[in-house]
């Protein structure tokens, strides 16, 4: 099973989200997917990360082949990207919508994940959430698993076996100190992650970046070692 982290967790959801509410502006840009990653409602945690983090994420998910750069409109002013999780995994709509919801908010019961879910599809009762749920914990590799019944609980929880529960753990905290580190990244620093991970990936298509990709690798070892640096004086 694919192990994520943090931050491409909540890419992950945000563009599976926003392809199911929010049509007119899917394929969606970096500086639109940052948005939705920070943005307050519908969120658990609430975080508040930097572009370079959100375009390393979108890079690394490029990578797995779990996005993809979308072909380029005429006229476009900025690149736009999509997720590649039906095509990966094979989830129809209703497992896309509990899929985003456990990845955007974490732990959940089928009573939640009904009431939140629905802004992306319709669910008529929690037993349609309950077979979806099962669906998922059936697959292979299974996707999703339910909890032990919590300490003054009277239904018990859901989680997405995309990372560990480490990982989701450690979300908030790391966002912080990430965002720090981050943010003294040059801004162009986010194209650059991203044009590598289109170059390296399968799905890229034929496009030709090469004219654009001089010299990058050099500057994205400097930069490596410069975050090196500032994680140790964070840490």
């Amino acid at each position: 099973m694919i192990q994520l982290g943090e931050t491409e967790i909540r890419v992950l959801g945000v563009m599976i989200e926003k392809s199911l509410t929010q049509a007119s502006g899917y394929p969606m840009t970096i500086n639109a997917i940052l948005l939705g990653a920070n943005q307050l409602q519908n969120r658990d945690p609430v975080v508040e990360y930097s572009e370079a983090q959100v375009a390393t994420a979108l890079g690394d998910l490029i990578h797995r082949k779990l996005a993809a750069q979308a072909p380029p409109e005429p006229g476009a002013r900025a690149n736009r990207f999509v997720h590649r999780a039906v095509e990966e995994f094979h989830w129809d709509r209703r497992e896309q919508a509990i899929m985003a919801e456990l990845l955007l908010r974490g732990h959940q019961t089928a009573g939640e994940l009904r009431s939140r879910a629905s802004r992306m599809t319709l669910f008529a009762d929690i037993a349609a959430v309950l077979t979806t749920l099962e669906e998922l914990q059936r697959r292979e590799p299974q996707f999703v698993e339910e909890l032990s019944r919590e300490p003054g609980r009277s239904t018990t929880r859901f989680r997405h076996l995309l990372s560990n529960d480490e990982a989701e753990r450690s979300m908030e905290s790391s966002a912080v100190s990430e965002q720090s580190a981050a943010q003294v990244l040059p801004s162009e620093s986010s194209a650059m992650v991203i044009e590598s991970s289109i170059r390296a990936s399968p799905s890229a298509g034929n496009f030709d970046y090469e004219a654009r990709f001089e010299g990058i690798e050099r500057r994205l070892e400097a930069i490596e070692r410069d975050m090196h640096r500032i994680r140790a004086l964070i840490e």
